[in-house]
């Protein structure tokens, strides 16, 4: 298996390659965590990207 280190370049389409190319990135940033850190890490992202979907959401409103 190809191990990335670097955030993969996702592409205008997103096609299945990039999901391919984000899963793997995953797999080894999570290769050496424990299961709560994964989750941490998925929460923090996830609260990152409802305030961006706020911010959007409020503009929308103006």
């Amino acid at each position: 298996m190809n191990v990335m280190t670097k955030e993969p370049k996702i592409s205008e389409r997103f096609d299945l390659d990039d999901i391919r190319k984000i899963r793997e990135y995953n797999a080894s940033r999570y290769r050496n965590m424990t299961p709560a850190e994964i989750v941490a890490d998925t929460k923090a992202g996830a609260a990152e990207l409802l305030e961006i979907m706020q911010k959007r959401k409020l503009e929308k409103m103006r």
